[in-house]
């Protein structure tokens, strides 16, 4: 399927150049960053070194939706032609590409692309126009971004990255036969593991109305402080859409910053799914931010040890689930994981 597509590197502090345009049809969807014509030349100052993997920052437009989506890609570092399975990675309100980048460096060097999306309407401007509001409205400004709108939103920017990740996969682009499409997942932080629970088939509608947003192109999903409302509805109506392999992390002090979802709330998406292959992870006192990172705070001396859990776990199942790993399955299944979190988590499998 050809498209209209412009495709804009970028660097932080970097000049954004725009590289391409062309043509499509169908969709109208639009796109991005890879392909070099002969009359333009990327950005090389948006690549860089990270711990065995490399980062690029890049811009991708959507023409169908106006909408430029800023992104963070992970890339193994390898010489080797091969393709590599593809985690997409939503953040959590007033967050930003740079979210949970220990995961996407750790992922990367397992042999990921990671390609952690940036969502506007509901990244960090919010926060900033949250904190002029002033300290009294700062909640509920906040508040207020996390609507059924930017839900709808953010689901359609993953789905149009997967559209992107395809076109480059078979373009004339650095990532040309380096992706494995048919291996992708998935992965969010609060309001992005909302996103990925609806990527995955979660039910955003009551009663007769099912308010359904699968991809079938998604193969497991990862879900970090999953937001939780039921508004009355049982969990088979929420959740018994949701078919693909799941592991949900949550924390025992996980309670929402801005909503009611207190830490008790954040096992029920575990609860609620019947499908197989589920798995659930309680870190004794982990607390909301230690998934995504704390944005304008300073991290504490403990995150570190959270992180390392949350790569190995994370990378154990996406090993097992999206590429037919049998040794990684045997590790969750067989008590291996309980052990290696020991007394630091509760780990659950079904």
């Amino acid at each position: 399927m050809h498209r209209h597509h412009t495709v804009i590197n970028t660097c932080l502090l970097a000049t954004i150049t725009v590289l391409s345009t062309g043509r499509t049809q169908a969709t109208e969807r639009a796109a991005n960053i890879g392909d070099t014509p002969a009359t333009a030349q990327q950005d090389k100052s948006a690549t860089a070194q990270h711990r065995n993997a490399t980062v690029q920052y890049q811009e991708w437009k959507d023409l169908q939706r106006n909408r430029i989506i800023p992104v963070k890609l992970y890339l193994p570092d390898t010489t080797r032609k091969e393709s590599h399975p593809v985690v997409i990675f939503s953040h959590g309100l007033g967050g930003s590409r740079e979210a949970a980048a220990y995961l996407g460096e750790y992922l990367a060097s397992k042999g990921y692309v990671c390609v952690h999306i940036q969502h506007p309407g509901s990244d960090t401007e919010i926060v900033r126009a949250a904190m002029r509001a002033g300290q009294g409205q700062f909640r509920s400004a906040l508040a207020t971004a996390a609507n059924g709108e930017n839900l709808l939103l953010r689901v359609s920017d993953v789905k149009f990255v997967i559209d992107e990740l395809e076109r480059l996969n078979k373009g004339d682009s650095a990532l040309r036969d380096r992706l494995d499409v048919s291996k992708i997942a998935v992965a969010g932080h609060s309001f992005g593991a909302g996103t990925a629970l609806a990527i995955c088939g979660q039910n955003y509608g009551a009663g007769g109305n099912a308010r359904l947003l699968e991809d079938s192109r998604v193969k497991v999903g990862i879900y970090l402080s999953a937001p939780v409302n039921l508004r009355g509805r049982s969990l088979q109506e929420v959740y018994g859409q949701v078919k693909v392999p799941g592991l949900l992390m949550t924390g025992t002090n996980d309670a929402s910053p801005i909503g009611d979802t207190t830490a008790a709330d954040r096992r029920i998406p575990f609860d609620g799914i019947s499908a197989p292959h589920q798995y659930l992870v309680n870190f004794i006192g982990g607390d909301h931010s230690i998934f995504g990172g704390r944005s304008f705070r300073d991290e504490r001396p403990s995150d570190e040890g959270f992180h390392d859990s949350i790569c190995k776990v994370a990378g154990a199942f996406l090993d097992a689930y999206l590429c037919n790993d049998q040794a990684a399955r045997t590790w969750l299944d067989r008590g291996d994981a309980k052990a290696c979190l020991g007394k630091t988590a509760v780990f659950e499998g079904k």
